[in-house]
């Protein structure tokens, strides 16, 4: 396989920057603090939260077996500021707390290739990936819209709000045409099917 190198992290949320918020939240009991296991993260976070707790907040996103070693980057506090780096990392996981626009806990993980795919999207350009994409949102999520790359934000009671789930990014998102577009049944469906942001939900629980 090609090499494959991941767009760096604070570039990634330039480009959520730049081109807005990015629009992609559940409470969880504390578990043990093993590798693998999902530790939650607080119930929310706001722009004033401390950078312990927006840390805390991102890290929930994903197992711990992920996001123990992953960089921490939060969201730019306005559009055409930049990001703040909470944290350095050592593997390719990026993650952000929840966002500060939503109605609930929505914290997200991405690897290497999802924040390629991300950067594209939030950039409005097709994406190119030399790999399938990861993204782990454990704590679910409030999106504007399952059908709509590019939505504006929805009143809040309008929010397509999912649970716990793995995002998947395909090389060829063609490759989910004809898959289930129902976000309602907690089965795997896709997400913005039929374009070039096309990607699957996988339900955890």
């Amino acid at each position: 396989m090609k090499g494959f190198k991941p767009l760096p992290i604070l570039l990634v949320s330039l480009l959520f920057t730049a081109c807005g918020e990015i629009r992609i939240g559940g409470e969880a009991e504390h578990g043990d603090e093993m590798a693998g296991e999902h530790a939650a993260g607080p119930a929310n976070v706001t722009r004033e939260s401390s950078s312990e707790e927006k840390i805390a907040s991102a890290l929930s996103a994903a197992p711990d077996i992920v996001s123990a070693e992953a960089t921490v980057v939060d969201w730019p506090a306005s559009p055409g500021e930049a990001p703040t780096l909470l944290r350095e990392g050592t593997n390719e996981w990026a993650c952000f707390p929840s966002q500060y626009h939503t109605p609930g806990h929505d914290p997200m993980c991405f690897d290497g290739a999802a924040q390629n795919w991300a950067g594209a999207w939030m950039a409005q350009q097709e994406p190119n990936l030399p790999r399938m994409g990861l993204s782990y949102m454990l704590e679910g999520s409030y999106d504007n819209s399952n059908t709509d790359p590019f939505a504006p934000v929805p009143p809040e009671d309008e929010f397509v709000v999912t649970g716990p789930h793995v995002m998947i990014f395909p090389v060829d998102p063609t490759s989910l045409d004809g898959m289930s577009t129902d976000h309602t049944t907690g089965e795997p469906y896709v997400m913005f099917q039929g374009t070039p942001w096309a990607h699957l939900m996988m339900p955890t629980n």
